[in-house]
Order: structure tokens, then sequence, then C-alpha cells
């Protein structure tokens, strides 16, 4: 059965704006019959690219449900329609290494199993349930809590889990045929005289291992199936617990809650000689089994989920609280909701767009029945995506593509070539293509260049790449048409490969720099004189140096005017002088370019896509230094197949910049991508891919802009290898007002 999202009642002082979803209210398919729910997970199931859901229960069948996310909401499908004893906890990994993901649950007090299901990806049925194995089946009961992660360094992931009625933890190896080897070869890494939960994953120490986390303690990996444990808070043996850099710098913190009591909830941290404590509210907390670390506000820094049970009915004022922290070790805290029961409840993103949501499972309360929260805050998905052909047959080849209101109706219209096509108003409606005048046949630049208000283009007069350096300019009435003008010196080049035009020595001078795809042209500047349309526009060499690719401009070294990036090296701006520097020595080819703050530390960093046609190049950023003209470290975004249309912007409005790049794949077009690669963490460590597009071949194209003014980014592009003109209209926002409405 599939629901409808609807939206109910909030109950928030939260910064955020939740809207909560219910199945009392026929919002979520109910669960059950179980009236104990156990266990949840969030995972990408089918692999869609959107997050699905897992509910565990216990009592009577099935024992598993997925909640499959759909355009309009989730339909239930049955995983394992048997009774089993589900306990608590999970994890999911792709165990049989076929490219989808399996899960792993574990036996409460009454039994010594714990299983993996094998996804059937993508032969998926309502009714049908899953392959069932067994990774353990004997010794003693009860497991509750289990994660995947490659703790001991090899490159393979192992399954950590607690056998809580044992008082140990074990390791269990991945086998090598996981559908023909039941049970797993597991290792006990600790015991003690006490039963302990509780786990996450974390590089507690800075190696380079993931550790452990659980138990008051973590495990650091010392040798084969060795792990050392260091206590962090012995108190804490028996409580919930999360870890991530809730502090910029130095080692993770870790937070810890009671779940099956009451007590403090507080957050760790090591201060180079010891753990410290700190509580985060002054009073205890009453079972709070949901505890989640993550950046739920979307301002970069890591944020606190914590919730309490109303286990058997009571705790009627039980709080679902976010501590939003500033990454300093400063927490606001804030309600989202109270008086509901949070068992395992979950923080990710259920909506697909960029933030994370909270799915709320009750454990016995008002049971069978799901809560889900959906963070209506500032992201937005990645992942929907409607290709538009604007021109299906251009006249010749364009070097660039480009977005302006030419006409001055309030819409963005789009330049490549020798024409300019009309935005009809909507994406999906008839673009007509409009000619500057000849010879204007190949744009560079669009500029307000006469100071009226409207926007003027600077074009070369041959057609794609064939060679010409003469320029002239077309100057718009504000409606359109154009007057071509050839007041312009001819440069000395033979098609170009960058430009960047801004105010580069003064603030009453526009001028244009250029690069052309010839070698040995060095980089020219174009002067704009006051009166554009009468007297001549001149040119002058800043440098000889230049890469032959794309220029960025950009006060790179802070110092009040604007330098120019090449690709892998850039022209300090003296005034009357342009000083070359290096930033990175690799021997290889830089072609597209952006400078943009990356990582957020107030320095311009460099985007570059390196020069690879039809084979696998290079997509990096480098980090600029303290001292600019030091070596910028290299920081690898991809390797992907011709990196050559590029460009920057926040896509998923969540203040960081996300990076868009197109394949130059000549010799199978066909299997060109159009990629996003997500700015994960803010700091340009962790990047996410979204393909937009499979089958559009790109060069000097993927360029980004609102083209429907709805509020989320578009891409426009074009190619070397096919004549058209085409528009990725971005449906994000979309979604999300049609969420809203409902």
């Amino acid at each position: 059965m599939a629901i409808l999202f609807a939206t109910c009642n909030k109950s928030t002082s939260s910064s955020n704006v939740w809207t909560h979803l219910s199945s009392k209210k026929g919002d979520i398919p109910t669960p059950g019959p179980s009236t104990e729910q156990t266990a949840s997970l969030i995972l990408d199931v089918d692999r869609d690219g959107i997050n699905d859901f897992i509910i565990g229960s216990r009592v009577r069948g099935p024992s598993l449900l997925w909640y499959r996310r759909g355009r309009s909401g989730w339909t239930k499908y049955i995983i394992d329609n048997s009774f089993l004893p589900i306990e608590a906890g999970g994890a999911f990994y792709d165990i049989d290494g076929d490219g989808d993901l399996d899960v792993v649950f574990g036996g409460d007090r009454t039994s010594n199993k714990v299983w993996w299901w094998e996804n059937p990806y993508p032969n998926y049925d309502l009714t049908t349930s899953w392959t069932r194995r067994e990774i353990k089946n004997s010794g003693l009961n009860m497991h509750h809590d289990m994660i995947f992660g490659d703790f001991d360094g090899d490159g393979k992931a192992e399954l950590a889990f607690w056998n809580q009625c044992a008082k140990k933890l074990f390791v269990a190896e991945i086998p090598s045929d996981p559908k023909n080897t039941q049970p797993w070869s597991y290792t006990e890494i600790f015991s003690n005289s006490f039963e302990s939960e509780g786990l996450d994953k974390a590089d507690i120490d800075g190696d380079g291992k993931i550790d452990i986390v659980g138990g008051g303690r973590w495990f650091k990996h010392s040798s084969g199936a060795s792990y050392i444990p260091m206590v962090i808070d012995d108190n804490q043996r028996f409580s919930r617990v999360a870890a991530g850099q809730l502090k910029k710098g130095g080692r993770p913190e870790v937070v810890f809650v009671v779940g099956d009591g009451i007590g403090q909830l507080k957050w760790y941290e090591w201060t180079h000689s010891s753990w410290i404590g700190h509580d985060l509210l002054s009073f205890n907390v009453d079972h709070g089994h949901s505890l989640a670390i993550e950046d739920i506000n979307g301002d970069g820094n890591l944020d606190i989920f914590c919730a309490e049970m109303r286990l058997d009915g009571g705790n009627s004022d039980a709080k679902m609280w976010i501590f939003l922290g500033d990454g300093n070790g400063n927490f606001t805290r804030t309600v989202v909701a109270t008086g509901y029961d949070n068992h395992e409840s979950k923080l990710g993103d259920l909506d697909g767009d960029g933030d994370n949501d909270i799915l709320g499972k009750p454990y016995n309360w008002e049971t069978p029945s799901l809560d889900i929260w959906l963070n209506n805050g500032t992201g937005l998905t990645l992942d929907r995506w409607q290709r538009h052909v604007i021109d299906q047959n251009k006249l010749w080849r364009a070097v660039f593509i480009a977005s302006a209101d030419i006409d001055g109706d309030g819409n963005n219209d789009i330049i490549t070539g020798g024409w300019w096509y009309k935005n009809p108003g909507s994406s999906g409606g008839m673009w007509i293509r409009n000619t500057f005048g000849l010879p204007l046949n190949n744009m560079a630049a669009v500029y307000d260049f006469d100071g009226d208000g409207d926007m003027d283009v600077l074009g070369t007069q041959g057609q794609g790449s064939s060679v010409s350096s003469s320029f002239v300019w077309a100057r718009n009435n504000g409606s359109g048409i154009f007057t071509i003008f050839n007041n312009v010196s001819g440069g000395d080049g033979d098609f170009l490969q960058g430009v960047a035009v801004d105010r580069f020595r003064n603030v009453d001078s526009v001028e244009i720099a250029l690069s052309w795809h010839a070698a040995g042209k060095g980089i020219q500047m174009l002067t704009i004189p006051s009166n554009p349309y009468r007297d001549t526009w001149t040119w002058h060499k800043i440098s000889n140096t230049s890469q032959d690719e794309a220029l960025s401009a950009g006060d790179i070294d802070r110092d009040s005017d604007l330098d120019l990036l090449l690709g892998t090296e850039w022209l300090e701006n003296r005034k009357e002088s342009w000083i070359k520097h290096t930033l990175n020595d690799t021997r290889d080819n830089p072609d597209r370019n952006r400078l943009v703050d990356i990582n957020g530390d107030g320095r311009l960093d460099a985007v570059v896509g390196f020069e690879a046609i039809n084979t696998v190049g290079k997509l990096v950023w480098y980090e600029q230094p303290i001292s600019v003209t030091s070596t910028w470290t290299e920081h690898i975004i991809a390797n992907i197949i011709g990196p050559m249309s590029l460009d920057v912007a926040d896509m998923d409005n969540d203040g960081d910049f996300d990076v868009i790049v197109g394949e130059h794949n000549l010799s199978n077009p066909s299997s060109a991508k159009l990629y996003i690669f997500e700015n994960v963490d803010s700091t340009g460590n962790s990047w996410r891919q979204h393909i937009v597009y499979t089958g559009d071949e790109h060069h000097d194209g993927a360029q980004v802009v609102d083209i429907d003014g709805d509020g989320d980014l578009d891409i426009i592009s074009i190619g070397w290898g096919h004549d058209q003109v085409v528009l990725y209209e971005n449906k994000a926002f979309n979604a999300l007002k049609a969420l809203k409405a409902h």
C-alpha cells in the first residue's frame, strides 16, 4: 500500500521547521501487527538515491518490514514474514559484494542467533521474504547493537557486535563466500563481568584506522584480532553512544546517555591526558534510547539528537531534543516535540531534500505506529532533474555558454555561439533562437560594457574552433535587439579558452583577461574605453605565462585586488605588473578551473578539472595554505573521464560549495555523465557523487544558473561533438513545494 504525504499538527520549538507525519493519521503505512517494535535502520535499499527505512519487531511476525520511498510517500514491503525475536540495533553493508546493501539483526534475550538478509535487488515483491542466513547460531543470547567498519585497517569491513548474556564484544570477518558460509567465524575482543551496549565508530586517535566505540570505552586495534580497550567513562558501560567531531580539531568527541534507565546526557572530550565529561542538561534523561550526531541545521557543525522513551506508557512529557553545536563545544538546546515514544529513532534524509529528518520509532507506546519529522530546513535534493533540449541543431560549434536576462523580462536567457535563446517562462517551453548579428559568431563574454543597465556581448568572428582573433561586440538596446560594433583591436591567438571580466586595476576601468587555445600567446588584457562604442578597445599582454585554458578572477592573496587563476598557476596583481606563482607543481595539464573557498577557512581555493579527452582525468581542489605562495595541497574529488566542463555552486543550499562537472567523452558519448559532487562535510574532505544525466558529451559547458526562477540551480551545457544546447532542470524546489502543499 502506498501512502501520500500529509502534514499533521506540529509540536516544536526547534529553530528548524519540522513537518510531523504519523501512521495514526494515515501519512505512513502502519507497521505491525507486533506491538513491540525493537529496531530500525535508514538506508537506500533499492539504489534509487533516496533513503528508505526498515522496522524490526518481535512478539509476532512479520519481523522485518521495509518502507520503500517513492515519489509521493512510502510503500510497505515484507523482508521477513516469520516471527523472530529481533533485538534493538542492526546494521547494513554490501555483504555479498553485489552492489546493494544487505541487512543484519540479532536475537534478543531469548535467542543466540545473529542473521543477515540478502537484498534481492532489483527483484522486489511486496510479500516475498528475502533470503535469511545465520552469522551466529550458538553460544549465549542477546545481541543488542552491531556495526560494520574496517576496524583492523586491512581494507575489508568487519562486523562488531555485543553479546550481552556472554558479556562479550565480538568481531566477525565477512566470509569470502558469505552466501554459502553459516555461521561466520568471529573473535572475542573484549569481555567483562557486566553487560554492555551501544556501538559507534570513529578514528579516535587519528591513526587512520576506524575504532570501535561503546560500553563506555573505545577499542584500538593493535594487531591481528587483538584490540585494546581504552576507558572513556566506565559508568557509561550500558549506555547509548555516538561519536563525532563536535569540536573542530583534535580527537572526535563522544556522547553517552543511559538508554535503558535514568541518567545524564554527557559529551566527552579528550584533553591530551584524559576524557572530560560535560553534562548537556541540568537533569536526568528518562530512557534516552535514541542518540545520534549529525549536522541537522546545515551550518557545517555537528549537532546532537537525543530522545526519551515512553516505556509502558509512562514518561508523558518525554522529550525529543536537538543540541545545535557551534563547532567549539557550545550547544543550544531545542525541543522538536514532547510526549512521543522514541526507541531506536534515527536521523537520515528521508525525503531526498538533502537534510536530516527524524524517523520516530516507538517501542510499545500506542504501537504498532510510526512517526516521522521532516526537516524543512535549508537542504535540497541533488537527484531530481529533467533534461530539455533547447536547440537540437545549432548552426556551428560554440566555445562557451552563459546565461543572463537579455531582453529585460526578468527571466534568464541562454547565450552561446552567435545566438541567444529567449526564455519562454518555463523550462519545457519553446526557446526561440535569436542572432546577435554578423560577424559576431562566437560569444566570449556577457557584461554590461556600456553601463546602461542591460547585458551586452563580446565575441569573435570565427565559427567554433576556426582560427579567428578578430573581435566585435554587440550593444543591447535593453530588449534583445543588438547593434554590432567592430571598434575592438584584434587579439593574438586562434580561439579563446578562457575569459575573465572585471575591474582589475581600478574602479573606473573594466578589463577583459583572455587566454587562447594556441600555446605561447600569454595572457592578454582588453581595456574597455570610457566611451565603448566610439573609442577603440585596446589590449596588451600582461604575462607571457599562460596555461592556455580557463581563467578565474579572485582576490587570491587577500590584498583587496583581483588576481587570475590559470589552472595550477596564478598571476598576482601588482597593479602595473603581474607576477606568476605555481600553486602545485603537478605534471598534468589543467583545463577548467574555479576560485572558491571550499573548506570555509576564509581563503580562496582552486577547483580544477584536468585535460583528459576520452580518458580518465583528475578533478581536484587545491587548498590554499596560510602562506599563499607555498605549495597548495591537492585533494582528489574524483577521477572521471574528461572533466573539462566545470562550475562550482551551493547546489543543495546547505551553505557550502559543491562541484558540477561534465565528461568530455567523444569516443563514447552515450556513456558521458554530468555529475554533481556534493561537499558532504563542508570542508572538502568528503564528497558524494550524484549523476544528473548520462548520455551527453560536454565541453566548456555544465554552467549553473537558476533558469526558471524557482529558487534552485539548474545546469546549461554544450558539447564539442554534438550540436545541441541542453538544459537540465533542477526539480528540487518543485518537490519540496509539493511536499509542503500536502
